[in-house]
């Protein structure tokens, strides 16, 4: 057990556009000690690849005690087309209750020491993963209300009976070429979430990074056409053992129906189509993420058997 420490004992430094690469080891050691103590990750895949690849016009902080052991990181993303800036932190297990998960919210706020008027902040959005008690009394303390849930949903693989699917006469189902499919896949992905501006504004540098990543495999990222037009697709993921307990899982990545295409059950026969695919690869458990307010989308993972895992709180500023 650390002893106990004053939140000034601790020193932040913050960066612009990225964090240096000889302080990316102490922020991602962070993120698993408070993983592996909280049971959930504290950042989100896209705060992890802005760690690891920089992100324009993002901020970074960095918390060391005063013998210099990592003790806490923050992320601010770059403002969105309306202004608006996803922001994440993690305080070590051996650094909590000390106020400096406080200080690292008030100096991404304000970018100084405190808070400075009942406005400071406005634009900018708090995760809390898994809804930790402690960062709603941090978002009250702070005037921040809950604006948006995604939930969690799982699916044991053991109770998944793969119906048999049927693919329409004028359909076609395949996989993603890499140096291929990229911009067509760009275009799709941008009509499926038109009304959701974190996955629809991808751009390629998005799609690139992830593409580079360890787990991508493009024989569970699927592509469906109709009459010609590509309809809708189904990325899939798997998680290595650690990121979510002690075994791999699956991950029903993205889905996205092309609206001209909706009403037709492409968005379940896709789902199933990945489905089927991670449980040929042997995770015993799936995850997927579904805002709580998408009530079809809730509606059709749970008639599949997925249940709430845990819960994503964004805390947000009311304007005034």
């Amino acid at each position: 057990m650390a002893p106990k420490q004053n939140v000034s004992q601790y020193s932040s430094t913050r960066y612009r556009d990225e964090l240096p690469a000889a302080d990316r080891p102490a922020a991602e050691a962070l993120i698993r000690d408070a993983a592996a103590a909280d049971g959930i990750g504290p950042v989100s895949e896209d705060a992890r690849l802005a760690l690891a690849h920089g992100r324009p016009g993002a901020d970074f902080l960095l918390a060391r005690t005063a013998g210099g052991e990592p003790a806490g990181y923050a992320f601010a993303g770059p403002p969105d087309e309306h202004g608006s800036r996803a922001a994440e932190l993690v305080v070590g297990p051996e650094h909590r209750r000390h106020g400096l998960g406080a200080e690292l919210a008030a100096q991404l706020i304000t970018g100084a020491d405190a808070v400075a008027s009942d406005t400071a902040g406005q634009g900018l959005e708090f995760w809390a993963h898994g809804n930790h008690p402690a960062a709603g009394v941090l978002a009250a303390a702070l005037g921040y209300t809950a604006v948006r849930e995604l939930h969690l949903m799982a699916l044991s693989v053991g109770t998944f009976a793969q119906p048999e699917l049927n693919l329409p006469p004028d359909a076609e189902l395949r996989t993603f070429r890499p140096g291929v499919d990229e911009e067509e896949w760009l275009g799709l992905n941008r009509r499926a979430f038109s009304h959701h501006p974190e996955q629809g504004g991808w751009t390629g540098a998005d799609l690139a990074e992830r593409l580079a990543e360890p787990w991508f495999d493009p024989a569970g990222f699927f592509l469906l056409s109709a009459a010609g037009r590509p309809a809708g697709f189904h990325w899939t993921k798997v998680h290595p053992a650690g990121e979510y307990g002690p075994d791999p899982v699956g991950e029903v990545y993205v889905v996205g129906v092309d609206p001209d295409a909706q009403g037709r059950g492409f968005g379940r026969l896709l789902t199933l189509v990945g489905l089927d695919h991670l449980a040929r690869r042997g995770p015993a458990k799936i995850v997927l993420y579904v805002d709580a307010d998408n009530t079809a989308a809730f509606r059709l993972y749970s008639s599949l058997g997925f249940r709430i895992e845990s819960t994503d709180v964004m805390y947000a500023k009311p304007f005034r």
